[in-house]
């Protein structure tokens, strides 16, 4: 059961809502990608991404993909 600390009213101030249900596997997969202090995020409708890059040679990504039954739920308002 997910806690908010927010009325439901208070997301439409909001771009991005993302709710998980296990924050072990969101750490894990950006642990995989951690070898500089800066990383781009890009959320779309179909998931996160999370891209990394060393002096535009080396670049890691990380795709977490919205699931109605799995680690993330992402909801983009406009």
């Amino acid at each position: 059961m997910p806690l908010s600390t927010q009325s439901q009213g208070d997301d439409e101030q909001y771009v991005l809502v993302a709710n998980l249900d296990n924050a072990r596997n969101l750490s894990n997969i950006l642990k995989a990608i951690t070898f500089k202090d800066h990383a781009i995020f890009t959320a779309t409708t179909n998931g996160l991404k999370v891209t990394v890059e060393d002096s535009k040679c080396l670049q890691a990504n990380a795709f977490i993909q919205v699931c109605f039954s799995c680690i993330l739920s992402v909801n983009i308002l406009k």
